[in-house]
């Protein structure tokens, strides 16, 4: 169930600037810092939804977001976006590991176990069952107003306290943040203790946000980049066909000289996707478009051996994420 408003979750809040309580007006009124020394306050508002974000060390501009009432930077087609979901598919494990989290958490003895969802300003493709549980809260932000979040926040500096949250989702963002090993350490800083992860993420898949897009990493780079999680799941969230078919595309799209041209010169080509599931396993997941983990928060984390004699142990985790893709 999605927390749209601060207050239930008032006393998890931090400054995003200096780590000190937020203080939540009764009325609606903007929320404050508590320290007297922190300049970042009072907080603004836009579309009715508070900035929790510290500008002075966001890539956001402030005078931007309150001239657009916090729009998004990028052009959120909606056209586009089926046209995607019809040629390259849906996302295939998404709602598996979603049904999986939520589980876990409604067996939690608290009362009202959170997720934060970091990028949910678009319900996540096929991640509707984080939203269906009456027992577990939703905390979701992006850095653009939104019905589906609680509020706008920079993932460098997520506007909550230490140890406040039970499980984190991250789909499709992370490649999008410019600095995403503090975006993962924020991550483990809000997390409770034996607290889980699931993230998506680029591999080789194409730039798709613009100047907004920064990074990609193998099943190996991803495992480091979450080296203090232990791995619950990990593998190929799309195969190579689907690899193939978005090449046919960027192809297209340069000989054509037009976005949207591409994109229709690709779409006798969409049977290709359905060829993921007949590839072999290790090369599958080392020319992955996209990759997932999932993990869990442990007491030490991965030294590099440790690192490398994980390449083998990839092969049994992608046979069970197949299973899991054509479950």
């Amino acid at each position: 169930m999605l927390i749209t408003k601060l207050a239930p979750i008032a006393d998890l809040l931090a400054c995003p600037a200096c780590g000190a309580s937020l203080d939540v007006p009764a009325d609606g009124g903007p929320t404050k810092c508590t320290s007297a020394d922190c300049r970042a306050t009072p907080f603004d508002q836009v579309a009715g939804q508070n900035v929790l974000i510290e500008f002075g060390s966001s890539v956001l501009d402030r005078e931007t977001m309150l001239a657009t009432g916090g729009a998004s930077v990028w052009k959120r087609d909606r056209l586009r976006w089926w046209f995607g979901r019809i040629v390259y598919g849906i996302n295939p494990i998404a709602r598996h590991f979603a049904r999986a989290v939520i589980a876990e958490l409604e067996r939690s003895p608290r009362k009202q176990p959170l997720v934060l969802i970091i990028g949910g300003g678009a319900i996540g493709s096929r991640a509707e069952p984080l939203y269906e549980s009456e027992k577990v809260g939703v905390v979701a932000f992006d850095i653009y107003a939104s019905p589906n979040i609680t509020f706008l926040a920079d993932a460098h500096r997520i506007p909550l306290k230490d140890a406040s949250v039970d499980a984190v989702w991250i789909q499709a963002v992370l490649e999008l943040t410019v600095d995403p090993i503090q975006v993962v350490s924020e991550i483990r800083r809000v997390l409770r203790p034996a607290g889980q992860v699931f993230v998506t993420t680029a591999y080789l898949w194409s730039v798709c946000e613009g100047a907004y897009d920064y990074s990609r990493w193998t099943p190996s780079g991803l495992r480091w980049m979450f080296r203090h999680f232990d791995v619950l799941a990990l593998g190929s969230a799309s195969g190579l066909g689907t690899g193939v078919l978005l090449a046919l595309r960027a192809l297209a799209q340069s000989l054509l000289r037009s976005s949207k041209a591409g994109h229709i010169a690709t779409l006798p080509f969409f049977w290709l996707r359905f060829l993921d599931r007949f590839t072999g396993t290790r090369v599958a997941l080392d020319a992955a478009p996209a990759l997932f983990f999932q993990g869990r928060l442990a007491d030490q984390p991965i030294d590099v051996p440790e690192l490398v004699r994980f390449y083998d142990d990839q092969i049994a985790l992608e046979r069970e994420a197949r299973r899991v893709r054509e479950g």
